[in-house]
């Protein structure tokens, strides 16, 4: 009998720092690597997408900092995702809270239009926590990539570094849990940095084996902490909405070859 073993849980993440932490790994925010990068040790940036279920991030922030690691949550300012409660607890547990902007997506793509949202959405999250570093939101059925914005106007102006466009990443490997697993191309369409990848490294087993080993130097580790629940319902929610999304994208990829 084979005993099913569900991954993406907050248990799985837990171990996973657990993991880069006993490898030597030194875990920090982007706010931290934008603005003094090192050429020494072992380092695993820590990036939270928050798109929804804001308290699931609430969550991997208190695995985080009992654990004395600090990291990057980038919020949206739409829906659900914006809980300003949840943002400055967050923001007090000392991680750094970034603006996930898509707002090229949402003003139609009129430049003019989508800069003025951006700076007001900027505004608004600032009066929760300091913003110093920004990401665009992949937005995955828009028809261009939000970072299409700053072929127009310059993101420094506003006082924030981008989380993909302020550096090149090309000496890290990146990991995202985008598509539910580590090593997917076909279903992840827009969330990546320029960094290297790892192939045979799918599940957060894997991800574990791949930090302890210390394959690599530079490590930068993407999540949606809506993806991770302990939780059976809430699980089983997001595990069926991620193979929805997942076919819906490799219909995409299917179309545009």
């Amino acid at each position: 009998m084979v005993m099913f073993v569900r991954d993406f849980t907050l248990q799985a993440y837990a171990s996973v720092i657990d993991a880069a932490l006993k490898a030597g790994y030194d875990l920090m925010p982007v706010v931290d690597w934008l603005h003094e990068p090192r050429k020494d040790g072992k380092i695993l940036l820590l990036r939270h997408d928050v798109d929804r279920w804001p308290q699931n991030a609430l969550a991997v922030a208190e695995i985080e900092a009992r654990r004395n690691v600090r990291s990057t949550f980038y919020f949206r300012t739409v829906g659900s995702a914006f809980n300003p409660a949840i943002i400055r607890q967050i923001s007090d547990l000392g991680h750094e809270v970034g603006y996930h902007y898509e707002d090229f997506y949402t003003a139609a793509y009129v430049p003019e239009r989508a800069i003025a949202l951006f700076e007001r959405n900027l505004t608004k999250l600032r009066r929760i926590a300091d913003i110093r570093t920004i990401v665009m939101h992949g937005s995955p059925l828009s028809r261009y990539n939000n970072m299409e914005l700053w072929k127009h106007y310059d993101f420094q102006k506003f006082g924030v570094l981008d989380c993909i466009l302020s550096y090149d990443w090309s000496d890290f490997v990146f990991f995202t849990d985008t598509g539910r697993r580590f090593d997917s191309s076909v279903t992840n369409l827009r969330d990546s940095i320029g960094a290297r990848t790892a192939h045979n490294v799918r599940t957060s087993r894997d991800l574990q084996e791949y930090l302890s080993e210390r394959r690599h130097q530079y490590v930068q580790f993407s999540t949606h902490p809506e993806r991770w629940n302990d939780g059976l319902f809430r699980w089983s929610q997001k595990w069926m909405v991620d193979r929805i999304a997942n076919s819906i994208k490799r219909g995409i990829c299917l179309l545009s070859r």
